[in-house]
């Protein structure tokens, strides 16, 4: 079982772009992975829940896994999501990637009705399985609330390498970072946060916003790690004012901050704004709202 590489920085959620048909776009899913490595990006978190991972087929599912690494190459640390409703099919998922070029799964348990008990069996189960390294990934938003005592105890099983912990709550995310030393690293994801978490000692933070937005949030964590804290909050504050300029409905009705990253993304060239199944693409007078935004911030 490999070590798992140390992550520091900005990690993007990818996003899964699709073409009208709602097909995995194979050609835009590298560029994105080509245009972020050019950026000073800490890693990757790949097929999450901002990559729509739960409305992707298991095909769909592979086919990302597959076009990610192989254009990734072993670039950046890459974290690769293998989480399903179906335990079987998180088992299989892991059968069908292992000889990929990537670092570690990252799976969470989305039945979120499981008692603690069953999730700290449930990552155990999957950390004897698997050949590489296993990260906990907790969120309220999405399943049963890991707390800090949960990944205390976990910390030091053998092949867990860390916790990808998404709270808004300071007090929980303070102690879950302190647990962090060189066999578990803990990293955050509400980048409104970032600034704080970095006061609180975290090393990186995840998010999907860092598709659309790379140099803004990279902006705060250099000015961090160069001790100019001050440049660093005011990067944090300006970058929170342009979000909540942005349009909350598409968030609202997906509940996913994807379909304003896709719209974005396509002014770029990079991508379409397609969203997958029930999930709905931006309206004209949203990307309208989106272009004076973009422009107000000199993001265009």
């Amino acid at each position: 079982m490999q070590k798992m590489k140390t992550l520091k920085g900005v990690v993007p959620v990818l996003i899964s772009p699709l073409n009208k048909d709602g097909e995995v776009d194979e050609v835009a899913l590298s560029n994105l992975v080509m245009h972020l490595n050019d950026k000073q990006i800490g890693g990757f978190w790949a097929l999450g829940t901002g990559a729509e991972d739960m409305n992707l087929t298991y095909q769909q599912r592979l086919l990302v896994a597959k076009t990610i690494t192989k254009t990734n190459n072993g670039k950046v640390p890459l974290i690769l999501g293998a989480g399903f409703f179906s335990m079987q099919d998180t088992l299989n998922f892991i059968d069908d990637t292992s000889d990929l070029i990537f670092d570690a799964y990252h799976i969470m348990p989305y039945h979120n009705l499981l008692s603690l008990d069953r999730i700290e069996w449930f990552y155990k189960y999957l950390a004897d399985y698997s050949p590489k390294p296993i990260w906990m990934y907790t969120s309220a938003n999405w399943g049963r609330f890991i707390p800090p005592s949960f990944v205390e105890r976990l910390k030091d099983y053998p092949n867990i390498a860390g916790i990808k912990f998404s709270s808004s709550n300071a007090v929980h995310t303070e102690k879950v970072i302190s647990l962090s030393d060189e066999n578990f690293q803990v990293i955050t994801a509400v980048v409104k946060q970032f600034y704080s978490s970095l006061c609180l000692g975290v090393r990186a933070g995840t998010t999907v916003e860092a598709c659309p937005y790379p140099e803004m949030i990279i902006k705060i964590y250099n000015y961090f790690i160069s001790g100019e804290f001050d440049k660093s909050l005011s990067a944090q504050r300006v970058f929170n004012r342009l979000l909540e300029e942005m349009p909350e409905a598409p968030g609202k009705d997906n509940f996913l901050k994807v379909a304003e990253g896709k719209y974005i993304l396509s002014l770029k060239g990079i991508c379409q704004p397609f969203m997958s199944g029930y999930y709905r693409e931006t309206t004209i007078d949203e990307q309208k709202q989106i272009k004076r935004v973009l422009k107000k911030y000199n993001q265009l």
